[in-house]
């Protein structure tokens, strides 16, 4: 199973979850709605400039007009983006021509059966899709679970991987992992301690998802 850990906002984050064996690490840059951990571009760049092989750096973003994708992207030197909000096929298109080394990962937001729908939409555009949560003022990092059938049915539907966040935390993610079957999972705020990122969390987390049968 592989893992993305989020909102890598100081180096001390970084190496914990490099340290945890995280596949991934995401930073989260242009941002529009409440979140915690944002960071510039600028800085991420200089904290991806250290990692080591075999972790993918991740762009997660609020914005949705291509141009502003495309900078964040060549700024930060993330080599994968997730787009959080709306955007069109239109949209994802552009910023593929004009990057065309780039993994992109549209977030669905696993709010209701209608999210079936969504996700296979995207599927034909994009490089994987990732199920989330929201509500009425953040658009990630809720820390609330959804609707994990309805999640099940998209991995079994969906042409492209299917990575699974969404209130996941060290203490449920080996029964999402068995219940959905996705191709990767991704945590935020469930890895953290008294809002900070907590080594043992983390490492938990990243054990518990690729120990579990």
């Amino acid at each position: 199973m592989r893992v993305k850990i989020c909102g890598t906002a100081t180096f001390a984050d970084l190496a914990c979850a490099v340290a945890a064996g995280a596949d991934a690490v995401g930073f989260l840059m242009g941002i529009t709605h409440v979140t915690q951990d944002a960071v510039t571009p600028e800085a991420a760049a200089a904290m991806i400039a250290t990692l080591p092989p075999f972790v993918e750096p991740v762009a997660v973003t609020h914005l949705t007009k291509p141009a502003d994708l495309i900078r964040i992207v060549e700024v930060s030197h993330c080599t994968t983006l997730q787009i959080q909000d709306m955007v069109t096929q239109e949209d994802i298109a552009e910023v593929r021509a004009a990057l065309p080394y780039l993994r992109i990962m549209k977030a669905v937001h696993v709010m209701d059966a209608s999210a079936i729908a969504t996700a296979k939409h995207f599927a034909d555009t994009v490089d994987a899709i990732l199920l989330d949560t929201r509500t009425a003022d953040r658009i990630g990092g809720t820390g609330i679970p959804h609707d994990w059938n309805i999640s099940t049915r998209i991995v079994e539907e969906c042409s492209v991987p299917v990575i699974l966040a969404g209130g996941l935390k060290p203490e449920n993610v080996a029964e999402a992992v068995r219940r959905v079957r996705p191709y990767a999972v991704d945590v935020h705020n469930g890895v953290k301690k008294n809002g900070v990122r907590d080594a043992e969390r983390t490492r938990a987390f990243v054990a518990n998802a690729r120990n579990c049968s």
